[in-house]
């Protein structure tokens, strides 16, 4: 900052210098402040970036699995149950099949005398309902091999001894609601099971794990779901 002198003898200050300086100084330190990070500052935030994920990305898929078994397991639940309420309604016994139909598993409901083994081939005024699962679920039987759940027993399934449940068997209903099986022979469903009521298990793999999944019908009519969590079947 500089000072002049006018006629009437009064110091004038002259700001052209200052402003010039402070303009400097403002431009110095928006250059300090918009310099960004350091190649080192990227790499640590990389590598931490990279350990979280080690960690939390095996958590997620599990998590993952789990919402898919249990959205499953929720919908062959309901279907059953509405084979229950068909059966009741239509005042004569409903079949819920089981199948693999274009390597996609899907449950459906007919009246009992269909023997249609995909929806598509069923009776137009059989059909009720039908629910197609994803493409990690199978039906391959009762779980069996290396790191396979053991069956359950009428115990675990329904608190009782001396049942033997019928494994991976198309479960029918009476006209009553009641679980049934036709006679050998054919005929109309009976209340009479050659056994303990059903228990259908799903083999479901994503990603190289392999988990399990059942659905129960009890002597009863009570219908569950169920997952093998590693240890115990949960439902």
């Amino acid at each position: 900052m500089t000072a002049m002198q006018n006629e009437q003898g009064l110091v004038l200050l002259n700001r052209t210098r200052t402003t010039r300086l402070s303009d400097r100084r403002t431009v110095r330190g928006t250059a300090r402040v918009s310099a960004g990070f350091s190649l080192v500052e990227l790499m640590i935030v990389l590598a931490i970036a990279l350990i979280v994920s080690a960690f939390a990305i095996p958590t997620l898929t599990t998590t993952i699995d789990g919402i898919r078994l249990r959205g499953m397991t929720g919908s062959a639940s309901n279907i059953a149950q509405r084979a229950r309420m068909e059966a009741i309604k239509r005042n004569t016994y409903q079949r819920l099949h089981f199948g693999t139909c274009g390597g996609q598993v899907v449950l459906f409901v007919t009246n009992g005398t269909d023997g249609a083994a995909c929806p598509a081939a069923a009776a137009a005024n059989s059909l009720s309902s039908q629910v197609w699962l994803s493409n990690n679920f199978t039906i391959p039987g009762v779980p069996a091999g290396g790191g396979a759940p053991p069956a359950m027993t009428s115990l675990t399934l329904w608190g009782v001894t001396g049942l033997t449940p019928n494994p991976n068997t198309d479960p029918y209903f009476s006209s009553r609601g009641l679980p049934c099986l036709p006679p050998p022979g054919g005929g109309a469903c009976s209340t009479a099971l050659a056994g303990g009521g059903f228990v259908y298990y799903y083999r479901y793999r994503n990603a190289g794990r392999t988990r399990w999944a059942a659905t129960s019908v009890s002597p009863a009519g009570r219908i569950q779901g169920w997952i093998w969590n590693g240890a115990t079947w949960d439902n």
